[in-house]
Parts: structure tokens; sequence; C-alpha cells
């Protein structure tokens, strides 16, 4: 079973007092990253990742440091060391999204689906993936599905964009990369958003809304 967590998260969302009660669970690195940002909103949204995370491992009985057992890869993937949980985040102009399971390797992406020229991106697509996107009905929508896709892969693999986006092809929500099947699946967040998970084995995903507990102080 794979589960997707998301919660709204629009700017202004939370005062410094709660901004601030969230970040000692946090590992110091995390807190730093979080500090760097240079918008508020960006920072909020990057907390809201990390406390959605720290909500659902805690009810399947971690315990309250557990986000700071966090170890990262070479590639800057985050994982719990000796355990079989994988999770993977993403968050987009007012929403955030978690990947969770303990079946396998995930990844998972959120884009909001501002306007772009998809052509400016042509040179990141396979030829079929750019033909069909040059001939869909909506482009736009496309190119979005294509680009959730492959990122979603991208960041299941690990080692996200040290591999070109050219270098693998989706075809029928699925794909091959480095001698590995992958699983594509979309993920109906909201309106004017694209979202795809990606799973090296198929099973069920359940998908859950987090949006009016994601705060709270428990």
């Amino acid at each position: 079973m794979t589960s997707v967590f998301y919660a709204r998260c629009l700017f202004p969302t939370i005062s410094e007092d709660i901004f601030f009660y969230w970040l000692p669970y946090l590992s110091e690195a995390m807190q730093i990253q979080i500090k760097n940002y240079r918008k508020k909103e960006d920072a909020c949204l990057s907390l809201a990742g990390k406390v959605l995370l720290y909500k659902i491992l805690r009810k399947r009985g971690m315990s309250e440091s557990i986000l700071s057992q966090i170890r990262y890869t070479d590639f800057r993937r985050p994982f719990i060391p000796d355990s079989d949980i994988d999770f993977n985040i993403a968050h987009s102009e007012g929403f955030v999204v978690i990947a969770y399971t303990q079946s396998g390797r995930v990844g998972i992406d959120l884009e909001r689906m501002i306007a772009v020229r998809p052509e400016d991106f042509k040179s990141q697509m396979s030829v079929i993936e750019w033909q069909e996107i040059e001939n869909a009905e909506d482009p736009q929508t496309a190119f979005y599905t294509y680009w959730t896709q492959k990122e979603a892969v991208l960041k299941a693999n690990g080692k996200g964009m040290y591999i070109p986006l050219q270098s693998f092809q989706i075809q029928s929500d699925r794909t091959y990369l480095e001698g590995e099947e992958w699983l594509l699946q979309e993920i109906q967040i909201a309106d004017g958003y694209k979202c795809h998970l990606a799973m090296n084995q198929e099973q069920p995903v359940e998908i859950y809304d987090l949006t009016r507990e994601i705060w709270n102080i428990d």
C-alpha cells in the first residue's frame, strides 16, 4: 500500500508562534534550510512538508525525535536509517504533498500549471513525448503531465537531476530507468495543479487530505 497525504498551505497560514513551535522538531540541518528561505511563503511550505511527515510517522508509532533521525544520501535524498519506510515530499504554490510506503520506493512531484512555453523544454523530452505534447489538444496540460511524471521518477530513483530528463521515456504511465521499471499514477490535488506518483511496485494507492489538521499541536 502507498499512501499520499496532502495539505493546502496558503500564505499566510500560520502565526510566528506556531512556526517556531514546530522548528525544534526538525534536525539542525532542516532548520537551517528553512531559515535560509528568502520568502516566508517558501519557508512555510517547506516546514509544512516536515510537519506533515512528522504527523504521518508519529501515527505509525515513531518517536517524537523521528525527524532528527532522518539522513541524506549522497544525492540529497532523505531516508530513515534501518527502516523499510520510504517517503518523498513535494510542494508547489500553496500545497504540500507526501508519498509514503513500506513496500518499495516512491517519488512524487507537484506543479501549479502556470503559463509556460512548452517549446522551451523540448530538449528535456524524448522525440515521441514531444510529438505528443505538440499534437495534444491542450499542450500546456500535456507538458505538465510529462514533466511531473519524469520528475516523480527521478525523485523515486534518488539521483534527481543528476539524470537527464530526456534520457528516459514515459509510455502508457510506465518507464524504465537504470534497469528498473517505474509505474506512474496521477494524483488529483486541486484544479490548476498536476501531480504524479512514481512507484517501483504495483500496489493500491490511498489519498488523504490533511489540510484541517496539519498545524494542530498534538
